[in-house]
């Protein structure tokens, strides 16, 4: 191969070489995500104690670190106790950071400036946990930051430069790969035509009595069945089949608008697989479709709480439901709403013309 083609080739392999999967792992007391564009996030668990620390970045030389402590979140409302300013302990020792570039709270510590999220984890990088002063059970477990912290250089291909937070290296810091672009989703040309009253409801009673009782466990008098305009000849149809404590799985199909009725069973499959399954393919729970933006939502509650599960947004283009964000929270801690669970996927809509 001649020089010049090694030399057009090999910058491309390295940045490709770092566009990660999306993932989400657990290294002892800390979880960390990466999204498709190689944005982390990391932060101990388990957050039912109170007490979370947690650090993002973004891929790229714009990384925008950002490193917060909190006492309390969503769903304890404000804790009572002194202030973490003054009473933070580090491995039994007093911890007094250089707050200067801190926005301080009572009870939530944040800094977006680099230098001082450096000298931080300088300070905390190898000790065992952070504890308050006046309740030592709420405590920052350490073990697993470095190793979370490791992956995520690695996963933003910052190992072995001077951005990188564990194996720093001499490496520029602008010598990084790029953020990879967020795929585009694809709209349909125009919006679906609304169903008359008599689709609705010849739709609503085909969805009824169409899905045998070896598809569904729940009686066909029981069943929640919606429908909602695709295109201007097809509609989408959703069906409850099996009823749980706080899910309702759905099955989906693409009926046609006019009768005789015809349906196609709808299936959504990831671009990746998520983390701890070899398969692609996502079970349809708690659907719901806005017709006015062709967007398919779903939500699975990993326990009544609402603190952990699964939350998907889909983009039909005219032909076929595209994922546009895919959000997972793996640990069921009582720490994070759906609105903030990390996410693995995200997309960007076309610029209007």
């Amino acid at each position: 191969m001649p020089y010049w083609m090694k030399s057009l080739l090999l910058p491309f392999l390295f940045i490709a070489s770092v566009q990660a999967a999306p993932l989400q792992k657990i290294f002892t007391d800390w979880q960390i995500t990466c999204n498709n564009l190689n944005y982390c996030v990391a932060r101990n668990i388990t957050g039912e104690n109170g007490l979370v620390m947690t650090l993002s970045r973004y891929a790229g030389v714009n990384d925008r670190p950002i490193l917060r402590i909190d006492y309390g979140n969503r769903y304890t409302g404000d804790l009572k106790g002194a202030a973490l300013q003054d009473n933070l302990l580090l491995d039994q020792k007093r911890l007094r950071p250089d707050f200067k570039h801190w926005t301080v709270e009572p009870h939530h510590l944040v800094t977006s400036h680099p230098i001082a999220i450096d000298e931080f984890l300088t300070q905390i990088m190898d000790a065992d946990n952070i504890q308050l002063t006046w309740r030592p059970q709420s405590a920052i477990s350490l073990h697993g930051l470095k190793a979370a912290l490791l992956l995520m250089d690695d996963v933003q291909g910052r190992v072995g430069s001077l951005s990188a937070w564990v194996k720093r290296g001499s490496r520029s810091v602008w010598d990084v790969p790029p953020e990879p672009a967020a795929p585009v989703m694809r709209l349909s040309e125009r919006p679906a035509t609304p169903l008359t009253r008599e689709e609705t409801t010849g739709l609503i009673d085909y969805g009824t009595w169409r899905v045998s009782a070896d598809e569904c466990s729940l009686d066909p008098m029981r069943r929640e069945v919606s429908v909602a305009p695709l295109t201007d000849s097809k509609a989408l149809l959703l069906v409850s089949c099996e009823m749980g404590a706080y899910n309702m799985i759905d099955l989906a199909f693409e009926v046609t608008r006019t009768q005789p009725w015809l349906s196609r069973r709808l299936t959504l499959s990831l671009p990746f697989a998520p983390p701890g399954r070899n398969d692609r393919l996502l079970e349809i729970i708690n659907a719901e479709y806005d017709a006015a933006n062709a967007q398919l939502f779903t939500y699975a509650k990993g326990r009544g709480l609402g603190d952990c599960g699964i939350a998907t947004r889909w983009q039909f283009n005219g032909q076929e439901f595209a994922l546009a964000e895919y959000a997972e929270e793996g640990t069921c801690d009582a720490w994070h709403g759906s609105d903030e669970w990390p996410t693995l996927w995200v997309s960007q809509r076309p610029s209007p013309p």
